[in-house]
């Protein structure tokens, strides 16, 4: 054990020196310096490392929690484990006393998007101006990816009849067959990329500006969110509006009723994560449907 008054803030930067070296996305890393740093700020810099106890930890996430901000609350507990994790392995501390604090129950507030909802989100994307939002929403669910790779697919990912993505996320290599068809829509992903293809002369991604440039992740979710605002839902009032990512649940759900393999469509590890997607959080019951039992 190294014997040493190294505070909060010395070991916050040995740790974003350690997590620069691993082999993990951007956004991982900017995340975990992020919420290392709040940590640190919320607790005390100048505190020493070695009497930092799993209460000054639960207080500092239970500030973060009250705040509002419960998922963010989440994420830092798990940083904190990793922050005061990396000081055992590097002989600082004895043991991690951030494994002591157990993370504060969060209920899912944002609802599912449901087919028909996404159907008149759709209706408003073909209304407007720009023609690459024409092609977001049946790009994103007709894929099933995630926003970070709706802004990356390009023309050249298209080869031996399939569109192969590298997921920014997971890092996950996936290849959808260009025949996959979604019935909902009746539409196939060939289709949709000849319409992507269709718009613009010039550019290398599917989805550009009509000059050929290149689209950020955040221009998509504003796209998507200004056009479900023009719409009128009776959302639940303790749950947010459905956001561009629920397009992935949505498009699980839609396949899987036709038999695919959502787990290798959504590039997951795990069937259990899989599972969390194709969970409706009770739409289907809010919208008084039946399940019917086929015989």
């Amino acid at each position: 054990m190294k014997r040493c008054n190294i505070t909060l803030t010395a070991w916050q930067k040995k740790y974003q020196r350690i997590i620069a070296s691993r082999e993990i996305d951007d956004s991982t890393r900017l995340e975990k310096r992020r919420y290392a740093k709040a940590l640190v700020k919320i607790i005390g810099g100048r505190k020493q490392l070695k009497k930092v106890r799993p209460l000054h930890i639960a207080r500092a996430i239970r500030a973060l929690w009250n705040s509002g901000r419960q998922i963010a609350a989440r994420r830092m507990l798990v940083v904190a484990r990793d922050l005061f994790g990396e000081a055992v392995i590097n002989g600082y501390l004895p043991q991690n006393p951030a494994r002591h604090v157990k993370p504060l129950s969060c209920r899912v507030r944002r609802a599912r998007l449901s087919f028909t909802a996404w159907q008149k989100i759709q209706a408003a994307l073909e209304c407007e101006k720009q023609p690459w939002r024409r092609q977001l929403a049946l790009l994103a669910l007709v894929s099933g990816q995630r926003r970070s790779d709706l802004v990356r697919m390009r023309f050249a990912d298209v080869w031996n009849g399939h569109l192969h993505i590298e997921q920014a996320k997971t890092g996950a290599r996936i290849a959808l067959p260009l025949k996959l068809r979604l019935n909902a829509i009746n539409m196939s992903l060939a289709e949709v990329i000849a319409r992507c293809r269709a718009y613009a002369p010039f550019g290398d991604t599917l989805l550009r500006k009509s000059t050929g440039g290149a689209l950020s992740a955040s221009s998509l979710t504003l796209a998507f969110t200004r056009a479900r605002a023009g719409l009128f839902f009776s959302w639940e009032k303790d749950r947010d509006a459905p956001s561009l990512q629920e397009t992935r649940s949505l498009s699980e759900r839609l396949y899987s009723a036709q038999g695919i393999d959502t787990r290798t469509l959504l590039g997951h590890r795990r069937q259990a994560t899989t599972d969390l997607y194709h969970d409706d959080r009770g739409l289907a019951r809010a919208e008084g449907q039946w399940r019917t039992l086929e015989i």
